[in-house]
């Protein structure tokens, strides 16, 4: 399931005239739990459906003493397709973004059923212009136009007015996953509060997640590649993400968080 590696991105959540304190958005470890989501989609014959998923998720987002934000994330998700055929695809990703959204690297590492698929080291970097530079490869640089944001600026935008009166942004967005576009994303900033009532969150995490949802375009097609719906706190912390392809759906619930406190002195 290569679209698989478009999670990680959407689980990554140029900000206005003003940024959010680095305080404000909590470091973290994390991991959720991955199953199918009932989907009522008519099936056509001869096709090949997903009839079970089921793995986990697990996401770091760390503030480096202020001067970068750091993000590690494994994805193991088991496929069982509609003739019986399982398939194990797990995806490692990692990114460290300067707090002041110039520089980005990148790593990820793709496996299906355990064989190396593709594995990309990631430079990137915006001053005119994005220029993404891939080391010790013979892959062409890309450039991109410098209105083109990395991850945690975009977290840090949506975070920024999710409780504004804006109800929708949208906004170019590059992480890597894969390595040779970016997305163009709609943000659908609702009403709807939700409280977390499975787990028992550390008290230093806001229990107020707010519904949004996103749709994410390539290229110049009119059609999302896929839609996603996510409960987010103001501290950067979802603990509800859905994710609607055109085939099938999945859902992440959080199953275990913790609170990161590095010494910085």
């Amino acid at each position: 399931m290569s679209t698989l590696r478009i999670i990680f991105f959407s689980t990554l959540l140029i900000v206005f005239s003003f940024k959010i304190p680095s305080a404000k958005l909590l470091s973290y470890q994390s991991e959720y739990e991955i199953s199918l989501a009932n989907s009522e989609k008519i099936r056509l014959p001869g096709k090949t459906y997903v009839n079970e998923a089921s793995g986990q998720l697990f996401i770091d987002w760390i503030n480096n003493c202020q001067n970068s934000w750091v993000s590690n994330q494994r994805m193991m998700t088991r496929f069982i397709n509609s003739h019986g055929v399982g398939t194990v695809s797990e995806i490692n990703y990692s990114l460290n973004e300067k707090t002041d959204g110039s520089d980005m690297d990148f790593v990820l590492e793709v496996k299906e059923d355990a064989e190396l698929v593709e594995r990309v080291y990631g430079e990137a970097r915006i001053k005119d212009s994005l220029i993404v530079k891939f080391p010790q490869t013979d892959k062409e640089n890309l450039n991109f136009s410098n209105d083109v944001i990395f991850p945690h600026h975009f977290l840090e935008e949506i975070i920024s007015n999710l409780y504004s009166d804006k109800q929708m942004i949208t906004k170019k967005v590059y992480e890597g996953t894969i390595p040779n576009k970016f997305f163009n994303i709609s943000v659908f900033l609702t009403d709807e509060i939700i409280k977390e009532s499975n787990l028992k969150l550390p008290k230093e995490i806001n229990n107020k997640f707010k519904k949004i949802r996103m749709s994410y375009y390539q290229d110049n097609e009119q059609t999302p590649v896929f839609e996603q719906t996510i409960n987010l706190n103001d501290q950067g912390v979802a603990n509800f993400f859905r994710y609607d392809y055109p085939d099938y759906s999945l859902v992440l619930k959080l199953k275990k968080i913790t609170l990161v406190n590095l010494d910085c002195n």
